[in-house]
């Protein structure tokens, strides 16, 4: 009995080993180099958790049925914007894992946790991933942080994750169908936002020159308080930011009584940037955003309706404060501001229907696909040729500019 036992377990040890030997074999034969352990790879961690909240297990032992996002890094090293991990968004799910590198279908790169100690790539790869580029900042932004993007010339990159609308996956700061459902409607809600204001215009700015745009906003502010505007200008840049509202309560309580915020971009002419100066400071909390730095075309596109004032409008400083100061005066007009909130039944769908009836010549986008959305949609192969092509130097050179003397970031 114990010869036969021992006849047995011979046979399995051999059978296990020559198995071993020819996984071994045909491994070393694959074209990708697995992922680097964590401890060989000091410039990230190897697990990244954002958060503590309850998410849904990821199955790590096989690829999971739905389509796994990965999150290579934190963006400024900081928790918050990304997903938790096992997060479902749409059909996919999200990890922070490295280590998940082989598992997963995307792979996200904010632009601060990829550099050039990671290039050329030498981890884990296949064709059917998707390696995406993530960015809110605009060329100048970058170009003062020092980001060079023709690191990753030759295809690095499959898609552009930003705030343009001709990024493979839009992520912008707002949309009108996403602010129509943050703000009160109707005709109450209205007169409730017109008897909270108290005083005339506010802007809220620390960025004071680093970029040529940056540079330029702090003219033109300046030419509007000369030309007899009553506008509070608060922050680093004036030395009064002590008087900056404190807590998110206490800021949006003090926006709202302002008919006017000034969203002065920090770039000019940038392709679709506009940020959250118009959508969260202006739209949420109830002011009128007075718009500089964005062009008026591309903000016609994802705005609600006869939502804003722009400068573009206006041939000089003086003019706008003369409008802004008869829209103070006369309560009817500047309701006007308003007008797209105050039918109750206001969806996205009725809201482009105007736009295209006002302006035939813009097309307004329309709800944008997540990227889960676009990756399961997808059904073509692509790869960008040079970053600096198609984000940077597709703007008009002024959009990323730096300023000569600037005081700081």
């Amino acid at each position: 009995m114990n010869s036969t036992f021992l006849v047995l377990f011979l046979i399995v040890t051999c059978t296990s080993t020559v198995v071993s030997l020819i996984f071994l074999y045909l491994t070393s034969q694959h074209n990708y180099v697995t992922v680097v352990p964590a401890n060989q790879d000091r410039d990230f961690p190897a697990k990244i958790s954002t958060s503590t909240n309850q998410s849904r297990p990821i199955n790590v032992t096989s690829k999971p049925r739905h389509p796994l996002i990965l999150y290579w890094g934190l963006p400024w090293g900081a928790a918050g914007y990304t997903p938790a991990d096992g997060t479902m968004i749409d059909d996919c799910y999200v990890t922070n894992d490295r280590q998940k590198l082989s598992q997963s279908d995307i792979v996200v790169f904010h632009y601060t946790v990829i550099n050039k100690r990671l290039i050329p790539w030498k981890l884990y790869r296949t064709a059917d991933q998707v390696f995406v580029w993530w960015s809110a900042e605009n060329p100048a932004i970058l170009k003062h942080a020092g980001v060079d993007l023709s690191l990753y010339d030759g295809g690095f990159f499959n898609w552009t994750w930003t705030y343009r609308l001709d990024a493979d996956v839009y992520r912008g700061y707002g949309y009108r169908g996403k602010v129509i459902d943050a703000v009160a409607k109707g005709t109450k809600a209205i007169d409730d936002v017109i008897k909270k204001k108290r005083k005339l215009a506010v802007w809220f700015v620390s960025k004071c020159g680093a970029t040529r745009g940056a540079q330029k906003r702090l003219e033109y502010s300046q030419k509007l308080v000369e030309a007899g505007l009553d506008l509070e200008r608060i922050g680093k840049c004036f030395n009064n930011q002590h008087l900056m509202p404190k807590g998110s309560k206490n800021f949006r309580e003090t926006l709202r009584q302002y008919k006017f915020y000034m969203a002065f971009e920090n770039s000019i002419n940038c392709t679709d940037y506009v940020t959250e100066k118009f959508w969260f400071n202006a739209l949420k909390n109830d002011a009128v955003p007075v718009v500089w730095g964005t062009p008026k075309r591309d903000l016609l596109r994802v705005a609600p309706p006869d939502s804003f004032i722009h400068v573009e409008d206006f041939s000089t400083p003086d003019l706008l404060a003369k409008y802004l100061n008869f829209l103070n005066r006369n309560q009817t007009e500047y309701r006007k501001y308003f007008r797209w909130r105050e039918d109750e039944s206001i969806t996205d769908e009725k809201m482009i229907s105007m736009i295209k009836e006002k302006y035939p010549d813009v097309k307004p986008l329309e709800r944008p696909p997540s990227i889960c959305e676009k990756f399961l949609a997808n059904r073509g192969r692509k790869s960008i040729e040079s970053l600096n092509k198609e984000f940077i130097l597709s703007n008009p050179k002024e959009c990323y500019e730096l300023a000569t003397n600037h005081k700081g970031a």
